[in-house]
């Protein structure tokens, strides 16, 4: 059973203990100073019964008094379990919690929140406004976002407050990643709370990463590092499309490699590869102007895309390969051409209407490329395109 003591106190109790011992002590004299005094005619037991009457009056003003204390005592130590409950929970969770009040101001706060910004940054907190914390942090130069606009950016926040409908990720200086999440009550109050993301986002950004590694490797021919078919085919679509709005010509050069076969024989397939690398790196160096796409186009043949290139540009681009694999020298004993690596060129020229399809620039240049073949090599040929 609970004692007194437990309830109030041993102050309390010595406290409540006296004043009973009191009142009964006043009691017994109030009732031998009516029985003293009494007028001779009273009778002494109708004054023993008013003495009792007045005990048994104050000993249930004491015993109200009494339950007065003891029920306020149990709320108050109540109220304690349950604000220690609280902390305790908050404490628990695996993230920063912070209670902010109807005025904003801050009542209750875990060890995680007191380790971010922008609770970290000393100076008494509980009682303290949103905007005083706030600035605090600011003052340090730990938000990142608001680094040399901080009034700019205090104004936005707190005219934000409150209202965020989704998680707000935000950077650390530390490098880390925060998700803010700002919760109202129905009573008015602000509930905050910051979840460390770190490894969340930086297995995401490694996730997009590889996306834009595998893209480009899915876009990239993997012997010499030019543009392959498919990532070809797509901008070929692309620059038709603009040459259909600006009604600029689109130039294609396909180029092949002079009696590549007789090359591979000779010199064996890794000599084979390495040439071909070569002659990336030198077609690459002839594409000069913005937007320009070399690609191997398969096998010993390339492509040369040039946007915005009428026929005058594609034959000075044609002029410019061929005089560069000539300098690169090359040698290639059983080329019936040359006894040096030499190439021929195929040119087509359009300007791309909805009556065309952007395959008839790769068929016009194919025949241009079947043209020089056949007539010697070494050299390039224009072929008509439609207009």
């Amino acid at each position: 059973m609970k004692h007194l003591a437990d309830f109030v106190g041993m102050t309390g109790h010595r406290w409540l203990t006296s004043w009973a011992v009191l009142v009964l002590l006043a009691a017994a004299a109030l009732t031998g100073s009516l029985m003293l005094l009494a007028p001779p005619g009273l009778p002494t037991a109708m004054a023993v019964v008013l003495g009792l009457v007045l005990i048994l009056g104050l000993l249930l003003l004491g015993r109200a008094v009494v339950r007065h204390v003891l029920d306020g005592e149990y709320e108050r130590q109540a109220l304690e379990m349950s604000y220690q409950c609280l902390q305790e929970a908050i404490e628990a969770l695996p993230l920063g919690v912070a209670v902010h009040d109807q005025h904003d101001r801050l009542v209750l706060y875990n060890r995680s929140a007191a380790e971010m910004a922008p609770y970290r940054y000393g100076g008494e907190l509980i009682g303290q406004t949103f905007e005083t914390i706030i600035r605090r942090a600011l003052a340090h130069g730990a938000i990142p976002d608001a680094l040399g606009r901080e009034e700019d950016w205090l104004r936005e926040r707190m005219t934000g407050r409150g209202k965020l409908n989704r998680p707000l990720l935000r950077p650390r200086p530390d490098g880390r990643w925060m998700h803010l999440y700002e919760i109202s009550t129905s009573s008015g109050c602000l509930v905050m709370a910051r979840l460390d993301v770190t490894e969340l986002v930086q297995k995401s950004m490694a996730l997009e990463r590889s996306n834009q590694q595998l893209e480009r490797l899915s876009a990239t021919d993997g012997l010499t590092g030019l543009a392959n078919r498919r990532q070809f085919d797509q901008h070929l679509y692309t620059e038709w499309q603009r040459s259909m709005r600006s009604r600029q010509p689109i130039s294609l050069l396909l180029l092949d490699i002079d009696h590549f076969k007789r090359y591979n024989d000779r010199y064996g397939h890794l000599a084979g590869d390495a040439c071909l690398r070569q002659v990336a790196s030198i077609l690459y160096d002839c594409a000069q102007r913005s937007g320009e796409l070399v690609a191997r186009y398969g096998g010993e043949e390339f492509a040369l895309l040039l946007p915005a290139a009428d026929g005058d540009v594609a034959m000075t681009v044609a002029q410019r390969c061929m005089d560069e694999i000539a300098q690169a020298r090359i040698p290639h004993e059983d080329s019936p051409v040359a006894e040096y690596l030499t190439c021929s060129i195929g040119i087509a020229t359009v300007v791309a209407t909805q009556d065309l399809v952007a395959e008839s620039l790769v068929r016009c240049a194919d025949e241009a490329l079947y043209r020089v073949k056949s007539s010697g090599r070494a050299h390039y040929i224009v072929a008509p395109c439609p207009a």
